[in-house]
């Protein structure tokens, strides 16, 4: 069973992203997968305004469903906090970008949060009975 851990303390968020900047008028957000309490993926949200910016660590993604559950659990903690419209330039997950319902231009995928967290990539569908 897949677990997916919120962290909310700038400290505790910098400590798990060492390579990012972080400004001082944004409102951050993490999480972290942990699957059989080993962690498996992590995901940093950016808040600015009515705006956020989703990064997803590339190096400890298993599959496309952990990717979907961090980038849902990531548009929630936003939607959240008033934020509408979603950014992210991790062209690694595309596939999955674009099923959640992301547009693409120019290497940036945006989407409304309210569409996307309606979106699935993974999930299987549904057959229609005829």
């Amino acid at each position: 069973m897949v677990f997916y851990k919120p962290y909310t303390d700038l400290k505790d968020i910098a400590a798990l992203f060492p390579e990012e900047t972080f400004a001082g008028n944004a409102v951050y957000g993490a999480y972290v997968a942990y699957e059989n309490e080993l962690p498996c993926g992590k995901c940093l949200v950016r808040i600015s305004g009515y705006r956020c910016e989703v990064h997803v660590s590339p190096t400890e993604l298993p599959d496309n469903l952990l990717a979907e559950g961090l980038l849902r659990a990531a548009l929630n903690f936003a939607g959240n906090r008033n934020a509408y419209i979603a950014e992210c330039r991790d062209m690694f997950l595309c596939d999955v970008l674009l099923l959640l319902g992301f547009t693409e231009r120019d290497g940036v995928f945006t989407g409304d949060i309210p569409t996307l967290l309606l979106g699935s990539c993974c999930k299987p569908q549904n057959p229609q009975n005829s």
